[in-house]
């Protein structure tokens, strides 16, 4: 008996691991690979956010807690930024249905790649992380870049088409130039499953906001036309005159303001005083002699 007290907790861990082992066994690759998609998804959503509000809020962190879409759909901390927390919310909608860019038509390695970095040149992902400096832009999709191939290393390519399979199909494939219509009716078609279209976001994020200019690439060169040129050699030009007024032309006011104080303060000689003019002398005297 006491024994078999002992062998009862074995007992419970394999049968609480006998579920999870089956279902485990029980679950294609495709399922296994669209599960994988989606916590990719999740976690690049994740990682961009995180960026965004660490940068727009300098003493806020954003939390590790919120790896999925429903998590950050109830986070609300955004401190007198009501534009911020909008922006978020529309966001976290719009990265969600990222999803469904997986999961329909080809499922194999080259399609999972191929539809996680399309995310990466999303106008909504463009425009969502326009906040940020260039150089932390570039920090962060090379982060993200790393995230899909780790993701990658992950895929279950059991399924997956042959080279030579994927070969025949695109020698199948009629030239670009020759019209479908026109082909011979007998030809066979390629079996070809027709993905559905992306699903427009509700919410237009990458129409840019009054004050905020749009969205640039970030490996192309910023290109100069004339009006940048003239620009230039403006702002030299007036800084050229800003140097010969401060050099030439206000030394010389102020040394003409020193002496025009100086002869103001100068004291001015007394006046002399006038002398009086003499009076005529008195002739009644004369008068009487005569």
């Amino acid at each position: 008996m006491p024994r078999l007290c002992q062998l009862l907790p074995l007992f419970l861990l394999l049968w609480l691991a006998g579920p999870a082992v089956l279902l485990a066994q029980t679950e294609t690759p495709a399922a296994a690979n669209k599960r994988l998609f989606d916590r990719t998804v999740d976690e690049l959503n994740f990682r961009t956010m995180e960026t965004v509000y660490d940068k727009s809020f300098a003493r806020g962190k954003f939390p590790v807690s919120l790896r999925t879409a429903k998590a950050r759909k109830e986070f609300d901390n955004f401190p007198g930024r009501d534009d911020l927390k909008k922006l978020f919310l529309n966001y976290n909608g719009v990265s969600d249905r990222f999803k469904s860019r997986f999961g329909k038509g080809r499922t194999d390695l080259v399609e999972f790649e191929k539809q996680l970095n399309s995310i990466l040149v999303d106008r909504n992902f463009e425009f969502f992380i326009r906040v940020l400096p260039r150089d932390e832009r570039v920090a962060l999709i090379r982060s993200l870049q790393r995230a899909i191939k780790q993701g990658a290393a992950q895929f279950n390519a059991s399924q997956d088409a042959a080279p030579e399979e994927l070969a025949a199909d695109g020698a199948a494939v009629p030239p670009a130039d020759i019209d479908p219509a026109s082909a011979p009716a007998s030809a066979p078609s390629p079996d070809v499953t027709a993905e559905d279209p992306q699903p427009e976001p509700e919410v237009a994020l990458a129409i840019p906001a009054a004050g905020y200019p749009a969205p640039r690439s970030l490996d192309s060169a910023p290109r100069h036309d004339w009006m940048d040129y003239l620009t230039l050699l403006l702002s030299g030009s007036s800084l050229l005159v800003l140097l010969y007024l401060v050099t030439s032309v206000l030394p010389d006011l102020r040394n003409r303001l020193d002496a025009l104080t100086e002869d103001q303060e100068r004291p001015t000689p007394p006046a002399r005083p006038r002398r009086p003019a003499p009076l005529p002398e008195d002739r009644y005297e004369d008068e009487e002699d005569n």
